[in-house]
């Protein structure tokens, strides 16, 4: 959501992947569980990047884009039901090249009447490093089909002379690190009674522990001083603890987390690599999800060097062969807007300063009327994929 928002998580509200609402005891599994439609994640939602450019005239389409589909206020995006966002379903990106032929010919054939915005989703590389691991075979052919098709779309819109008016954006909104199997921890270990705990959501990297409000102190001291991920042997006091245990008053400032409004009392942060799961305490996911038995993960302080993605582009709003950063994924939503003429529909986190000079000359401030047949002719390609950093 921050990038589709230009929010930190705190501001958005969509704490995680997985969530839960204590009011309610409805759960948020990344937008393919039975309650995720629920009035109570959407209701204070901010307008995001596709239904800003919709209400402004722009021709919006989607493609396997997370919540793209769903109504927001007065609008809805025409999304065929075959290209909703399923996140379970690991091969729904696997045609990805056979939809090119129909985005070029529509580029062609309104561009003349309207802008247009493609969100394009492609999960192929990041599912094969959840299941495979850093550097197998699976991740390399992957990453090598990924460019081969990028390629081909180009070769495409060179073909039908699209570039002088369509700006393609490639871009990764995080990474993956590794999981050591040596430093996987279970929460039941450092818990002497299981009750004291409501709710367990999220694994790995960053852990909310629910818990009555009278029982906030003692799970938050277990879990402190649990000898399960005290460091042993030959430690020096300056490495990066196992886990933190941390109060939501007390998470990092930079996280942008502790205003977030699904945030739990106690909260545990892995150090990259290590793994906290659960196999008894009452979670979501669920203690059988595919995802805990991944071999890599994310959700570690974007500082990390595993979590850094990639920003690529092309087009007449960019500068040519320069290299900037770094950035953050808040900075993208502006920018996005800005290609097409929009003002951002609320305040936002991103700092125009990160952006402008990627921008080419002149670009921030031209009008709507200054070039009005350029303006109805832009369109915008952005390619969403996890992607492992340093192929690139």
């Amino acid at each position: 959501m921050s990038l589709s928002t230009g929010l930190y998580t705190e501001n958005h509200g969509f704490t995680a992947d997985y969530m839960w609402d204590r009011k309610t005891n409805f759960t948020f599994e990344r937008g393919t569980g039975p309650n995720d439609t629920e009035d109570v994640w959407w209701d204070d939602a901010k307008a995001p990047l596709w239904y800003t450019a919709g209400k402004a005239g722009v021709d919006v389409h989607c493609y396997w884009f997370a919540h793209c589909h769903r109504v927001f206020y007065d609008m809805v995006v025409q999304v065929p039901e075959k290209r909703w966002a399923n996140l379970d379903d690991p091969h729904q990106t696997d045609n990805l090249r056979d939809v090119f032929p129909e985005i070029v010919n529509r580029i062609s054939k309104y561009q003349v009447y309207k802008q247009q915005m493609f969100l394009i989703r492609y999960a192929n590389i990041g599912n094969a490093q959840k299941e495979h691991g850093p550097e197998s075979d699976e991740v390399e052919q992957e990453v090598a089909r990924f460019d081969l098709y990028i390629n081909e779309l180009q070769q495409k819109l060179e073909e039908a002379n699209l570039f002088s008016s369509t700006n393609l954006v490639v871009m990764s909104d995080h990474g993956y690190t590794p999981l050591q199997k040596e430093e996987q921890f279970f929460m039941e270990q450092c818990l002497p009674d299981y009750s004291l705990v409501k709710k367990i959501v999220n694994s790995h990297s960053m852990i909310m522990v629910f818990t009555n409000p009278e029982d906030e102190g003692t799970v938050h001291y277990e879990f402190s001083v649990c000898e399960v991920w005290s460091p042993m042997g030959d430690y020096d006091e300056n490495d990066t603890p196992f886990v933190k245990t941390y109060r939501m008053s007390e998470l990092p400032e930079e996280l942008h987390w502790k205003g977030s409004r699904f945030m739990s009392g106690v909260v545990l942060i892995t150090k990259p690599g290590t793994s906290v799961v659960t196999k008894e305490l009452p979670t979501v996911p669920h203690s059988g999800d595919p995802t805990i038995d991944a071999k890599q993960a994310s959700g570690w302080e974007p500082t990390h060097d595993d979590m850094k993605g990639i920003f690529v582009a092309r087009g007449p709003a960019f500068r040519e062969n320069e290299r900037f950063g770094p950035i953050e994924i808040v900075d993208v939503y502006q920018m996005l807007l800005n290609i097409l003429s929009i003002e951002p529909a609320h305040p936002h986190n991103g700092t125009w300063g990160n952006v402008e000079h990627m921008l080419s000359e002149g670009w921030e401030n031209r009008g709507p009327t200054e070039n009005s047949s350029f303006r109805s002719s832009c369109t915008l390609l952005c390619f969403i994929s996890v992607l492992l950093h340093f192929f690139f």
